[in-house]
């Protein structure tokens, strides 16, 4: 009854007793018994070896066509050309690099024989639980016409990338590369043969503020309907890396196939985590509008994404080629279909193996899943049947497993708070990653496996192969209709695995249990989840960072898990050394990597300084988010902590305020000011209406917020602009602002002579507003230190300045 029973060899009941082994048949005995093992053992070094082959494929770019590539072909080369144009300086919206970057894009695409046009309108957007967003904006359009003749004959596929950046970064990557890209892909386009549908390149303006070009362009001048475009999005949210399709809008069935012929790295799960994520991009609106479509982006390196290391020489040019090339071989696959109801063509699941693109009906998500149970439990059943499953070997497998994968994320997260003690700076990067993580993350990974590879041992002495296989098989079986249910992009991780997983058990429970070929089919069952959750650990491990780890990192159980089939009697003697070594290979890999991750001018600390004005005072202050500032921003700023929403409401700062410092006034600094135009008054309530505008510079946002202590806004409206007006929000649309300042609009790129705003208040008393200006820079004047060649601007809160101004009537 061993084997009923969850006893730790794989005789069946049926099986002879071997009879006593004579001295002289001992070493004879232990050689077959090595030559059992041994197709176990190669199984097992086979899925180690594809799960390493794969995951270096998935991070692995393809080298960057010269500029003598055909010239129908996608070169990153040539797209760098425009690029040293596009990234050369910081171009938020509403500056004079901004417009140079605009008018160069135009005559790239007029020196290609299209026709673009230029929208500059107003754009308002009311932000959830933030000032609302309005701005000038400049979006570029061009069309490459297609060839189809007849009603319905002509779709149309969009190509969009922005032509923004934020006011610290080069956006050499974010999104210059990607607008570099469309006029090489646009080139490339015209060199080869006509589409049937039109082929429309959208440069946005102000993605980096709300996605205001993007919704300014589908209110007044949409491309196409949803019945008959599909859009394809080009962003990043790093500089290298293989490229990443992480979205898509509604009919995902009828436009991911499109990456058939040039597969990049692929998940709907993926769209499941972005859909839950607060986290927009222009492609937002064009979803939301009903558009169909595909968003993609590089996530490498993230520590330069919005700082001033995303510049020309960060840009990885295979990174541009795989861009170039997925984009390029997408648009003409979709550039021939007929695309009439694209939208509606029902939802998918689809991932990349490698070169190949599996995809298949979300219909089929549920039914699969249910399967996948089905099977566990007959396979289960079936081996109980041929006494080749224990219960309670199968339940001991089953109930330790999540235990692993607790273990393993805690690894994660305890290795991330010795971090951080260590090297305190690394909290100063938006996504918890410094520069070189490579050695890091594969020390986290390795050593997860080793408290996997703990529990592996522990078990497989008390089960036998087939039992710690089930056990494993009712994880993965339930995990595949709970995603169903709840992550139905996510599914395919479990399911396959657990239908090739049943499979694989109820075959080898057919073999006696000393057939060696027995683990052989154990092991080979497991080859659908190392294909599926391989490629998809170094992607999770560089989208979470290395701050939240914890979570992808609990997956890797599953990977070791596999190795479930090969016997590890003949290794229990070496198991510590081996623990030991996966343990000890994986600190000295972290450690190995907090070494060489210092700081210089290549790979610089990120810092947080701020320059505000007070303009009814006259008096100026630093300000500095970092809670242990270094010896250069110890210079600007002091230990005193104190908040400034008083002054600045868009300034909320970390607890306990910012760290400030007397700063000098300077002259070169835009100051608001706010002209009333209008004053209507009915007892308590009254229309105001004001004009604001800046002088002694022109700034990249101006801001106007009203003291609702004493004043509701019923309504306000935004005008002043060349062209259009929007209705603001009303009330309170700051509602946590930790000031009295609870209302506000915030305008990027305003025009010379400002904007006008409109608002009806009541209020018993006089109405006081607050004007703010935002500069492109810290003005260099009051530097007395310039900034290090190892230290740059923080992602967040840092290289700004700004000014306000409080006003009654």
């Amino acid at each position: 009854m061993t084997g009923l029973m969850g006893g730790a060899d794989e005789l069946t009941p049926e099986a002879p007793v071997p009879p006593a082994a004579r001295p002289d048949r001992a070493a004879g005995a232990v050689r077959s018994a090595a030559r059992s093992h041994l197709p176990a053992f190669t199984a097992g070094a086979v899925l180690v070896a594809i799960a390493l082959l794969i995951g270096f494929w998935s991070t692995s770019v393809p080298s960057a066509a010269g500029a003598d590539a055909a010239a129908d072909q996608f070169s990153a080369d040539r797209a760098y050309q425009h690029l040293v144009r596009i990234g050369r300086a910081p171009h938020p919206s509403g500056t004079d690099e901004a417009d140079a970057v605009r008018g160069y894009v135009i005559a790239q695409l007029t020196a290609l024989g299209l026709r673009p046009e230029e929208q500059d309108t107003m754009a308002h957007r009311a932000a959830d639980g933030w000032a609302d967003l309005a701005g000038r904006v400049h979006n570029v359009v061009a069309t490459v016409p297609g060839t189809g003749a007849g009603t319905g004959a002509r779709g149309r596929v969009v190509l969009m990338a922005h032509t923004d950046s934020t006011a610290i970064s080069h956006g050499a990557s974010d999104d210059g590369r990607n607008v570099a890209a469309l006029l090489e892909i646009a080139r490339a386009l015209r060199q080869g043969p006509g589409l049937r549908n039109d082929v429309t390149l959208v440069f946005t303006d102000s993605e980096e503020f709300g996605q205001l070009g993007a919704g300014a362009l589908l209110r007044d001048r949409p491309p196409g309907t949803p019945r008959d475009t599909v859009v394809l999005n080009l962003e990043a949210r790093g500089t290298s890396g293989r490229v990443v399709m992480f979205e898509t809008g509604p009919g995902s069935g009828g436009v991911v196939g499109a990456l058939s012929g040039r597969v990049p790295m692929a998940t709907s799960f993926s769209a499941e985590v972005y859909r839950r994520l607060p986290n927009d991009t222009d492609f937002t609106q064009f979803k939301t509008a009903g558009y169909a479509g595909m968003n993609f982006a590089v996530i490498g390196g993230s520590a330069r994404y919005h700082t001033a290391q995303d510049n020309l020489a960060t840009v990885d040019r295979g990174s541009v080629q795989d861009m170039g090339d997925t984009v390029l071989a997408a648009t003409r696959e979709l550039g021939d279909r007929r695309l009439s109801g694209v939208a509606s063509s029902g939802e998918a699941t689809w991932f990349s193996i490698g070169p190949w693109l599996v995809r298949y009906p979300a219909g089929m998500v549920l039914p699969l899943a249910a399967l996948a149970v089905a099977a566990t439990v007959a396979a289960c059943w079936y081996a109980r049947r041929r006494r080749a499953l224990g219960l309670r070997g199968a339940g001991v497998a089953a109930a330790t497993f999540p235990l692993a994968m607790v273990a393993a994320g805690a690894v994660g997260w305890a290795t991330w708070r010795l971090l951080d003690f260590a090297k305190p700076e690394y909290g100063r990067f938006l996504y918890g990653d410094p520069y070189r993580t490579a050695a890091t993350s594969t020390g986290l990974v390795v050593l997860a496996a080793a408290v996997a590879w703990v529990w592996l041992v522990l078990v497989r002495r008390r089960v036998t192969a087939t039992e710690a296989a089930a056990g494993l098989l009712v994880w993965l079986s339930a995990a595949a209709l709970l995603t169903a249910v709840s992550v139905p992009g996510a599914a395919y991780l479990f399911t396959w695995a657990a239908l090739t997983g049943a499979a694989g058990l109820a075959a080898a429970a057919r073999l006696p249990g000393i057939a060696p070929w027995r683990p052989v089919l154990l092991a080979s069952s497991a080859l659908p989840l190392v294909l599926l959750l391989a490629p998809l650990l170094p992607v999770l491990l560089r989208t979470v960072g290395l701050g939240t780890a914890a979570a992808p990192l609990m997956t890797v159980p599953l990977l070791v898990g596999v190795l479930f089939a090969v016997d590890v009697k003949p290794v229990l003697r070496r198991a510590r050394i081996l623990t030991a070594t996966l343990a000890l290979a994986g600190v000295l890999l972290m450690s190995v990597g907090a070494a060489v991750d210092r700081f210089d001018p290549a790979h610089p600390l990120p810092v947080s300084l701020m320059y505000a004005l007070d303009a009814d005072t006259g008096q100026a202050q630093w300000m500095s988010a970092d809670a242990d500032p270094d010896r250069w921003v110890g210079h600007y700023v002091t230990a005193r902590r104190m908040p400034v929403t008083d002054r600045f409401p868009n300034l909320w700062g970390p607890a306990g305020g910012y760290r400030v410092g007397d700063a000098p006034t300077v002259a070169a600094l835009p100051r608001p000011v706010v002209r009333s135009v209008g004053d209507e008054r009915d007892g308590t309530l009254r229309r105001l209406r004001l004009q604001v505008s800046a002088e002694s510079g022109r700034p990249i946002l101006l801001a106007l917020y009203l003291d609702t202590s004493s004043a509701t806004v019923l309504d306000a409206t935004i005008a002043g602009l060349p062209t259009g007006g929007g209705a603001l929000s009303s009330g309170r649309n700051v509602p946590l602002a930790p000031a009295v300042w609870k209302w506000g609009v915030m305008v990027a790129a305003p025009p010379d002579a400002g904007f006008e705003v409109s608002l009806r208040v009541r209020a018993d008393g006089p109405v006081r507003v607050l004007a703010l200006a935002q500069a492109p820079a810290i003005p260099a004047q009051a530097l007395d230190r310039p900034l290090p060649a190892d230290r740059t601007w923080a992602a967040e809160g840092s290289g700004l300045a700004f000014a306000s101004r409080t006003y009654q009537w």
